[in-house]
């Protein structure tokens, strides 16, 4: 039963990115608004069954992914790449499973651990304190990484260029960090800012 609401909402998710892509294309910032704000509740539905109770699993062969049987949290890792870890989150979207995927790189000489999100054509890379049992790290590590790697795009943000730039950017990174839900706030509001210099 768990599957077929996944399946339902990763069908609802895939219009509204379609919708989302239009809206853009079109220039029409009010349904863009509010397909984002679709969107965003969509994608917080889904990570909510990611989440619900499940601790991080740590995945770092393509093989032990193939084992993997519901879904859940998971951490890849080396020798695994950002590349990998979205084929895995692809493959378990596929089989029905609502899950959250982060890649994490081998830890720098400051003893900081380097947090990696693909996009389309973009990647987002953030270094965080290591968890502190690096074999079993708590759900409070991996959704403070997951923030972090939203909050780093945002402060990347160039608030010197035009309003469409800036949204351009969010939405280019969306794809990398679409489990942050400050990115929808911010693109959002820069929707509703066009919506007013236009009038």
């Amino acid at each position: 039963m768990a599957q077929k609401k996944h399946n339902s909402l990763f069908k609802k998710e895939k219009i509204s990115v379609e919708k989302t892509a239009q809206a853009r294309s079109s220039e029409n910032w009010k349904t863009l608004a509010n397909e984002l704000l679709s969107l965003c509740a969509t994608r917080t539905e889904i990570v909510s069954f990611a989440k619900n109770g499940k601790r991080v699993q740590i995945v770092d062969s393509i093989e032990s992914s193939y084992k993997i049987a519901r879904g859940g949290r998971f951490l890849v890792q080396p020798p695994l790449v950002g590349r990998d870890a979205g084929i895995i989150h692809y493959a378990l979207r596929e089989r029905g499973f609502a899950a959250v995927v982060l890649c994490r790189e081998p830890s720098t000489s400051l003893g900081l651990c380097p947090i990696v999100a693909l996009g389309s054509g973009v990647m987002v890379r953030v270094q965080i304190e290591e968890p502190t049992n690096q074999e079993k790290p708590t759900c409070a590590w991996f959704d403070h990484a997951t923030e972090e790697l939203g909050d780093h795009v945002l402060s990347k943000m160039d608030t010197s260029t035009t309003t469409k730039r800036q949204l351009d950017y969010l939405l280019a990174h969306l794809p990398a960090v679409s489990t942050c839900t400050s990115i929808y706030t911010a693109t959002v509001a820069l929707c509703r800012t066009l919506c007013e210099e236009e009038n």
